[in-house]
Order: C-alpha cells, then sequence, then structure tokens
C-alpha cells in the first residue's frame, strides 16, 4: 500500500514492523518469569536435581516413584516455607496487575490453584513439623497435584521461553 504526501505525486511505500508485545503483556510476561525463577530457587533446583522433590516427595531424581526414604521433614519444612513466600507474593503480585486478554484462562487458572496450593503448603508445613513422613508425602502430594499441570501449563503458556515441567 502506498501513500503520498500533498503537493507529491510520488508514492512512498509504509513500512510496518512486526507487532510487539504491549507493556501490560510484557509485565505480565515478566511477573511470571520471575515468579518461576524464585520457585526453582525455593525448590532447590541444582544441576537438574530438585531439593524439595527428594525431601518432601521421596523423589530422586523428580520423576522417580516416591521412596519414603528419601523423606526428610525438617528440609521439607525448610523448602515448602521458601514455596510458600514464593506461592504468597506471585498471587499477590497478580492482584495488582492486569491479565493481558490473551492470557485470560491461563490468569484464571493461577488465580484458581494459587489458593489451593497454598492451603496445601500451610498443610504440608504443619505435617513436616510433625515429622511423620507419610504425612510430608501425602501434603505434599496434595500440593503437587495442585501445581501440575494446571498452573505449570498456564505458566509454559505465558511464558513458553523456559520449561515448566
Amino acid at each position: 500500500m502506498g501513500c503520498s504526501s500533498p503537493g507529491s505525486s510520488s508514492s512512498t511505500h509504509l513500512v510496518v514492523a512486526s507487532p510487539t508485545p504491549d507493556s501490560v503483556t510484557r509485565s505480565y510476561v515478566a511477573l511470571a518469569h520471575n515468579y518461576w525463577v524464585q520457585e526453582q530457587v525455593a525448590d532447590g533446583l541444582s544441576n537438574g536435581s530438585n531439593l524439595a522433590a527428594r525431601v518432601c516427595l521421596g523423589k530422586d531424581p523428580p520423576d522417580a516413584p516416591n521412596n519414603l526414604q528419601f523423606i526428610d521433614p525438617p528440609m521439607c519444612l525448610e523448602r515448602a516455607t521458601a514455596i510458600l513466600t514464593n506461592q504468597q507474593k506471585f498471587l499477590s503480585d497478580l492482584g495488582s496487575t492486569e491479565p493481558p486478554a490473551k492470557f485470560a484462562a491461563d490468569d484464571k487458572a493461577f488465580r484458581t490453584q494459587l489458593p489451593k496450593a497454598i492451603a496445601d503448603l500451610k498443610t504440608l508445613i504443619s505435617a513436616a513439623k510433625t515429622g511423620n513422613k507419610d504425612a510430608v508425602l501425602q501434603t505434599a502430594t496434595a500440593y503437587n497435584n495442585d501445581m501440575f499441570p494446571i498452573v505449570t501449563d498456564a505458566l509454559n503458556d505465558v511464558d513458553p521461553s523456559v520449561v515448566h515441567p
């Protein structure tokens, strides 16, 4: 498509750059990205090993079957407390962030599942304080089930630059 300037008979071609995400989208994606980075820190993720999965779910590596011998309630308490802090911050940050329309379903997943996950973490913290490995495993599994795959799928949609297993 060409356009002419007034008084000119020559045509100028208009070049339109590819659309870039608007500031609302960029902010929302950055919020989700930062949340996940902090979640990995809280989990104690290092070199493919997930400390929280080991000490709370008895999984080592994270995709292995549960093994009660690996569950360590005091260490799980530490991880669960760090994860809870991150979950609460993300939910609070979502409360003051406008979601882009294209992420409405993902935002709903976050706002629906995170309160459940937070409640699960509080129960996990209580269980870890008792030292009962079976109770730790049961409550950690409830948390895990509220996060995966609903929250992780939403994170994959919002921020596909990071794999959210």
